[in-house]
């Protein structure tokens, strides 16, 4: 007989909290206006009781649009939207967009209208007729190269070319620059312009890392190594900045990932001599398993 009552309990105690979730749902998602809510409704764009609502994500609010058009009222996506009138986005009149032209392009956050092309609510270009996409978020119209922020990269789209990108590194270049990352290569020709290894490049007079110029390097003898180091005849680099001592005929990269390494003399953590350190006692054939400042580890 305990067992009976104390079930009966519990699927009345049940039964009340269910019903009670039931309401709560119920009022949040109608209210007396009928607003959209975050707890049953996507976010985006809604049109309720001849209204156009935008719902923010949970845990947002619905805002209703101020002077939308139901009746015409037209969802692209969740950001974008419009009526015979204007241009929304994230339920905002995306100003001077003309709704009658307005489409979405391939890429995402990129729209045109006759007139322009938006990234997201900004106008990057003014000619729409002639913008395409470029490898890896750039773009281009007759006039400029953009960069993946919509800023201009080059005013030169008709002699632009993408050298690489890869490993996180875009290179390109036009008749008058070489830029990485979106940063120009200062002193670079793009005519001679040629990648070796990883971050490290050279051009007919000069050697670089990323963006900057290896002050010094030998042109001719620049090789790169493992991982972030390279030499020439005179000097061994880390990131392009010298290894102070280092002995280029002798240096060799013990283990790239943990960016150790030595000569006949010394050994090397990064570009800082490690003191304690004797290559005379490492062990032949192993490679390091640690590095740091104070000092080098090899496994068994």
């Amino acid at each position: 007989m305990r067992r009976v009552l104390t079930a009966a309990v519990v699927g009345a105690v049940v039964g009340a909290m269910v019903g009670a979730v039931v309401v709560l749902l119920a009022l949040a998602g109608c209210s007396s206006d009928d607003e959209p809510s975050s707890l049953v409704d996507e976010a985006g764009y809604h049109i309720r009781n001849d209204a156009a609502y935008y719902l923010n994500a949970f845990p947002g609010k619905a805002f209703q649009i101020d002077g939308a058009d139901a009746a015409t009222f037209e969802v692209f996506d969740r950001t974008y939207a419009r009526d015979r009138q204007h241009v929304y986005i994230n339920g905002h009149p995306l100003e001077g967009a003309d709704a009658g032209s307005f489409q979405l392009l391939d890429r995402p956050g990129f729209a045109k209208d006759r007139n322009r092309v938006y990234q997201h609510d900004q106008p990057i270009s003014g000619d729409p007729a002639n913008f395409v996409f470029l490898g890896s978020d750039l773009s281009r119209d007759s006039v400029n190269v953009y960069w993946t922020d919509g800023s201009v990269l080059s005013g030169d789209p008709q002699n632009f070319v993408i050298i690489a990108d890869d490993d996180h590194y875009l290179y390109a270049k036009d008749s008058g620059n070489v830029f990485v990352n979106g940063t120009v290569i200062e002193g670079a020709s793009p005519a001679t312009f040629r990648l070796t290894e990883g971050a490290y490049a050279v051009d007919d007079a000069a050697a670089f890392y990323f963006d900057a110029q290896i002050p010094g390097a030998d042109v001719g003898a620049f090789r790169p190594l493992e991982g972030p180091y390279a030499a020439d005849n005179a000097r061994v680099y880390w990131m392009g900045k010298t290894i102070p001592g280092a002995d280029p005929a002798t240096f060799e990269v013990l283990n790239k990932n943990f960016e150790c390494a030595a000569d006949r003399a010394g050994a090397y953590y990064r570009n800082t001599v490690i003191a304690t350190a004797d290559p005379a006692t490492f062990p032949p054939g192993r490679m390091a398993t640690g590095c740091s400042e104070t000092g080098i580890s090899f496994g068994d």
